[in-house]
């Protein structure tokens, strides 16, 4: 089947339409990547063009769900840049924690799974899991149930494994699942995330939580346009404490954005920075 080639107007009717309908504002994504991602969707459920998707949004609330879960960009790797997991390991959260005991941990990107999997088990190796209370962001229902059912790409095992390792895991990654089954997948131990906060985020993050010591935010503004970068940034660093820690992407920065004179940079090369005081 050929793929559908979306244009830029038709990009446009299908956000007009997401924030006429439902809300959901995703006018400052970044129009590529934005466009690239209603291609797959077109693609994925037999589609013809961008009329058809607006009609299936549009004539069908549960395929909102499915929708969301499919234009937000997956985590796709377990411990992915392990160097910045040594650091939070060996550095970041023993910090957090001699320094306060209120305790919070945010995963404020729109998580696949892999990223709050992959902070519950090394929160749960330095015997901390039940200390810190644990927030993570869902676009949308279907998102939180596929990361609750613990089902991942057993693709991604080698590189998953691999990455625990250079995280300088303590156990092995095999303790943590169980054996695939007949559908491609690996079921990871979901008592991990029993107690963690799933907290249903539009794209401007509106209902951040508060009193965060440490943000994981990355990989996610590279999505965004500069203006949804300031206006995420701003959400986030409200969210935190004075002192508190954000962690971006490796390919992301603080600079040109209007949070760059809001924090102080803690480490350049894994994009660890720290909420100034006052």
């Amino acid at each position: 089947m050929t793929r559908y080639e979306i244009g830029i107007v038709e990009t446009r009717n299908v956000i007009k339409t997401l924030l006429d309908t439902y809300s959901y504002d995703f006018r400052d994504f970044a129009l590529t990547s934005f466009k690239r991602r209603l291609e797959d969707v077109i693609m994925k459920n037999g589609l013809r063009d961008s009329e058809g998707l607006i009609g299936r949004l549009l004539n069908n609330k549960d395929f909102l769900e499915h929708f969301l879960k499919d234009i937000t960009p997956e985590t796709t790797e377990m411990f992915r840049d392990p160097s910045l997991w040594r650091s939070l390991r060996e550095e970041i959260i023993p910090a957090i924690v001699k320094s306060s005991s209120k305790l919070k941990i945010w995963v404020a990107a729109f998580d696949s799974g892999e990223e709050i999997y992959s902070l519950c088990i090394l929160l749960k190796e330095m015997d901390l899991l039940d200390k810190f209370e644990v927030f993570a962001s869902t676009i949308s229902d279907e998102v939180t149930k596929k990361i609750k059912s613990g089902r991942l790409d057993i693709k991604q095992l080698e590189v998953n494994e691999a990455n625990y390792e250079r995280s300088n895991g303590t156990k092995r990654y095999t303790d943590y699942h169980t054996t695939a089954n007949s559908s491609g997948t690996i079921i990871i131990d979901t008592s991990l995330v029993d107690n963690v906060k799933f907290v249903k985020q539009d794209t401007l993050f509106s209902n951040a939580p508060s009193g965060m010591r440490l943000v994981l935010f990355r990989n996610q503004l590279i999505y965004f346009n500069q203006l949804l970068q300031d206006k995420t940034l701003t959400a986030v660093h409200g969210s935190m404490v004075p002192g508190g820690y954000l962690a971006l992407g490796a390919k992301e920065t603080l600079e040109n954005t209007n949070s760059s004179n809001k924090f102080t940079v803690v480490n350049d090369a894994e994009k660890i920075y720290k909420k100034k005081v006052g």
